[in-house]
Order: C-alpha cells, then structure tokens, then sequence
C-alpha cells in the first residue's frame, strides 16, 4: 500500500499520532532533518488555515507558538536532539502545555547540555514534560532542570550523563514553587563526585514523588530538602543508592517538612547507621529500607516503632 495523505499507510500514521496523547488544544510536532518519514510528517502538520506552522526543527520553536492553557501538546519525534547551552537555549513560559517525547529506550528525545550555565527553565504554570532524557555533555552543568513555577509534572524521563566527568551539580532545583511531581524518571550521575544533588527542594509544598530511581554519587544527597520547610510531601515508591563514602545520603530533609515518607527502598555506601542516612525532617515515615553494607539486609528507617 503506497503513502497517502488521507488514507492507508498516512491515515493510520496520523490516527497513531494525533491518539498518542489526549488533546483539547492544538497538535505541534518536533523533529531533525534526519527523523525518518520526516516528509510525511511534514505533509500531515503543515499550516493551520489561520496560517500558523504546525510542524518545528526545535522544541524552543514550537512553545513560541503555543497558546496558554488551552491543552496544546507537542509531540518530538525519535531521535530527536536539541542543545543546551543557557538559561535561554529552551524556556518552557507557556501555561498548561505538555511536551512528550515519542521513542523507546536511548532512541528518546534528547536534550544534550553542552554548557555549564545550560538549564532547562520552567517559567509558566501546568506544564509536563515526558519521555525525554537529559544528558549532560560537559563538566558541572550547574541546573539540570530550573523549575520557576507551580504544578511542573516530569514523567518517565532520563536525567544522565554523556561520559566520565560530564555531570550535573543539581539535577532538579525547586525553590519556592509548589505542586512538583516527579514520576518513574531515571536519575543517573556518575559513581563519582560531581553531583552534589538528583532533587534539590526548598519551600516547596504539594509534592508527589513517586516510582523514581535516583543512582549515583551524591555529595550533599540524593534528595535534599534545605531553606524552608515545605508541606503535604508523598514521597513513595522510590529507589535510591548513593555510592558516597563520606555523607551518603539518601533522603536529607533537614527542615521540618510534613508530610509522607513511604516504601523507600535506599542504599548507601556511607559507613554511618541508617537513621543517619535517611533524615526524614517530620514526615511520617512507613516502610522504608535503608542498607549501608553489601550482603546485609535493610533495616527500616526509623527503627523506632510507632505504639
């Protein structure tokens, strides 16, 4: 059967994008030069009857063009790669769009930092981002992800490093904004120093942790919670491992944050007890684990039993 716009082959690959995400808004599609069927692609998203370009070589491109709060998505193609290199090279500063990243497995979207000062910032409301690693490709990216907003939802992302001494310093800083949830994402650093921090939280309120793993080695820990307190935290599901020898966190709450801890599964390679590896600030923990040995079992954290 040969490609046709409106039919056979083209029908069912439009059906099978536009259906890869529920849209109340507009459809935007990202992609290289070099994505395969680019040209059919191109043909099914060329301008809108009022003009406007539905089809972008660049995610930063096709959030300009969005409409706020008004369910636009933006698909990106396999394969797909965009660098950053500033605070600028891609703002996410429209209310309520999400960007999904379409592939399986390494053949994901990529953003690749190839700077120290590249972050990924979000600036407006609502926003997800899924299905997407982020890979640094050079020393000390100091931000991973800038989250300057309420109600940030990433998903089933890869946070990486591209070779030995490529790393972020903070993958994921919140600072004073609420709503973050953070679901089944890879957070990977390198198995030695680099990265201070995989999640960085500070008066943030209304968090969702859930189903992430977080490996690698963290100086300050793996999940930090410092400056002011934050509340209606659920942290569950997690797995953890800090290859750290000499402050091995694994969750650092060392504020007064309430909330829920629970059914962590934690490693350390800090020579220190579990209850010190594990500060839970006053969340209410059940069911997490913390292992600071090979061949020994986790003990759960804190040993002290409620009565």
């Amino acid at each position: 059967m040969n490609y046709n716009l409106n039919s056979g082959y083209g029908s069912a690959l439009s059906t099978a994008l536009h259906g890869s995400v529920p849209v109340s808004g507009k459809l935007f599609v990202v992609a290289d030069p070099a994505t395969a069927n680019i040209n059919m692609i191109k043909e099914m998203f060329i301008s809108d009857a009022d003009g406007q370009i539905r089809f972008f070589a660049t995610i930063d491109a096709a959030v300009g063009h969005c409409t706020a709060n008004a369910g636009d998505v933006i698909l990106v193609a396999p394969g797909h790669v965009e660098a950053i290199a500033s605070t600028t090279s891609l703002v996410l500063d429209v209310a309520g769009i999400s960007i999904i990243g379409m592939g399986n497995g390494s053949n994901r979207p990529e953003l690749s930092y190839t700077a120290t000062a590249g972050s990924l910032e979000v600036e407006a409301d609502n926003i997800r981002l899924s299905n997407v690693i982020l890979k640094a490709d050079v020393s000390a990216v100091v931000v991973g992800v800038n989250v300057d907003a309420n109600n940030f939802k990433m998903d089933n992302c890869h946070m990486t490093f591209n070779e030995t001494g490529d790393d972020f310093i903070t993958m994921v800083d919140c600072d004073a904004f609420d709503g973050l949830t953070l679901l089944n994402n890879t957070f990977e650093a390198e198995l030695i120093a680099g990265c201070d921090e995989a999640i960085r939280l500070d008066d943030t309120h209304n968090l969702v942790m859930d189903g992430n793993h977080i490996s690698g080695d963290f100086t300050d820990g793996a999940v930090i919670g410092e400056g002011a307190l934050g509340t209606n935290w659920k942290i569950t599901n997690n797995y953890v491992y800090n290859a750290d020898t000499t402050a091995g966190f694994v969750f650092d709450i060392n504020v007064a944050s309430t909330g829920i801890l629970a059914n962590n599964f934690c490693g350390t390679l800090f020579a220190t007890a579990p209850e010190t590896a594990l500060d839970p600030g006053s969340l209410l923990c059940i069911e997490n684990y913390v292992v600071n040995a090979v061949d020994e079992s986790g003990t759960i954290v804190p040993t002290l039993l409620s009565t």
